[in-house]
């Protein structure tokens, strides 16, 4: 059941998608959740008076680094995967 490929809503699979990958890329939910968190503190609360520049600054600093970060656990998932089937 824990190698059992996970099927999209299109009921499709996907072969690098197992139980078992997801749940040794889930440690990087946890910074992801922490980055998306300042990104929407940021967002509705800023503790600095209105300039665009920090604005930009702000968000870049925690939505590029969001980014890399699911680029990473993708790339990650599928090497992964790939150990596991062998290739």
């Amino acid at each position: 059941m824990a190698d059992e490929p996970v099927r999209t809503e299109a009921g499709d699979q996907q072969d690098w998608a197992t139980l078992d990958t997801l749940l040794d890329v889930t440690v990087n939910l946890i910074p992801m959740g922490i980055l998306l968190f300042f990104v929407l503190l940021y967002s509705l609360f800023r503790p600095w008076e209105w300039d665009p520049g920090m604005f930009v600054l702000m968000h870049f600093l925690t939505v590029f680094p969001f980014v890399l970060l699911a680029l990473l656990t993708y790339v990650s998932a599928r090497a992964i995967a790939s150990a596991e089937q062998g290739g």
